[in-house]
């Protein structure tokens, strides 16, 4: 990626940009490869609902999450100021009759349909999609993961998720979901069918306590294994992210809590036989301005508007169960000010808390939004805390 932007437009109108032929994606490029150098990398809670956060006042902020065009737009924006990647939450059931009146978290695309127009706006992009490993059986997941990756060029990457929320399991026939540590065993088997069934080689027999699976699949078969990436609060959880995953994204309250996880999953990873844990993205709110206050005043006004009605309590309860957090359910982490004080927190945060992995969540998202990153990704490279991703071959 360039320091600043380059010449080609963002104008959503255009779809595909000029040099991709949408039928060959992968024919163009390597696949992106993996080099965990150290440097810091930087990536997108992607905004696939009206807004993130139960507040009317922040969803009257933001485009209309069902017109292609702006979701287009906003790849390309992130991938013009260096972004390494994307993550695309999903969900199947809205939380409240509130929260659907004012756009949050309802109605949204499915990661997975989002996800190919995104990869096709795109050529360095790392788009990470949510699958649920509960919802689909692993041959489904199996099958979707191959197709990704093949459409991508390896830009693809699985967000492993259970599920949490039993409003949401119901519509697949459960009463109750089983609890944190069975559903992991059972994610762990679809992780070991999923793997079988893209060995083109042999036939897959597996029958587990969770999961069966007996034959092969089809083709295409990815080269290599995609990336994984899990959020994982539980002990149970991050044994099983250490095991299987490239990267894990967090969701501390403080990022003084950062360095703990850290030396936990790198104690997992030991235990799994793995030279090196997974790396860190931790979930952090993103706002900046030109002029000195702007960015607070405006970010404070915005966390205040956060609703108490329904959809607030409903939500604190679902992402206070997901962080393991009950205490602060709301409370993340944020990055806020001008360009130079947003990087010189980055630097900070790098410095004291060996923040390696940022997920910025943009509670006022569009395009300008992500293009306010360019200064602060040319002081980070600078200083040395960011390594131009165009210099590292675009690498995970």
């Amino acid at each position: 990626m360039l320091n600043s932007l380059s010449s080609q437009s963002i104008n959503p109108a255009d779809g595909l940009p000029d040099d991709i032929d949408a039928g060959a994606s992968s024919d163009l490029q390597a696949r992106k490869p993996r080099d965990w150098d150290g440097s810091m990398r930087f990536g997108i809670f992607w905004p696939g609902t009206r807004t993130l956060l139960p507040s009317e006042k922040i969803s009257a902020l933001n485009p209309d999450p069902l017109d292609l065009d702006n979701q287009i737009a906003l790849a390309k924006a992130c991938e013009e100021v260096g972004l390494d990647l994307v993550l695309l939450g999903d969900g199947y059931a809205p939380s409240s009759e509130e929260g659907t009146r004012i756009g949050f978290q309802d109605p949204g695309i499915h990661a997975l349909t989002l996800s190919a127009p995104l990869i096709m706006a795109t050529k360095h992009l790392g788009i990470i999609t949510t699958l649920h490993s509960t919802f689909f059986h692993p041959a489904h997941i199996a099958r979707f993961a191959a197709n990704m990756d093949w459409l991508s060029s390896g830009r693809w990457g699985w967000n492993i998720v259970n599920g949490y929320r039993d409003y949401e399991a119901s519509l697949f026939g459960f009463e109750t979901l089983p609890d944190t540590s069975t559903l992991y065993d059972a994610t762990d088997e679809a992780v070991q069918i999923v793997e079988s069934l893209w060995d083109g080689s042999r036939r897959t027999e597996f029958s587990g306590v969770h999961h069966k699976s007996h034959g092969k699949m089809k083709g295409p078969y990815p080269p290599e294994r995609p990336v994984f990436v899990c959020a994982a609060a539980s002990e149970r959880g991050r044994q099983f992210t250490a095991k299987h995953c490239d990267y894990m994204f967090a969701s501390p309250a403080n990022l003084s809590d950062l360095p703990g996880i850290k030396a936990d999953l790198a104690r997992h990873a030991g235990e799994a036989g793995k030279s090196q844990p997974p790396e860190v993205l931790v979930v952090v709110d993103l706002m900046i301005r030109d002029e000195p206050g702007e960015a607070l005043a405006l970010f404070t006004d915005l966390m205040a508007s956060i609703e108490t009605n329904e959809a607030g309590k409903k939500w604190s309860g679902q992402i206070g169960r997901l962080r393991n957090e009950k205490a602060t359910p709301f409370k993340f982490p944020y990055f806020v000010g001008t360009p130079q004080e947003v990087a010189d927190q980055l630097i900070e945060a790098n410095k004291t808390h060996d923040l390696t992995g940022v997920l910025f969540r943009l509670p006022v998202w569009s395009t300008q939004e992500v293009l306010n990153l360019v200064p602060v990704f040319k002081i980070l490279e600078e200083k040395g805390v960011r390594i131009n991703p165009k210099l590292r071959n675009y690498s995970w």
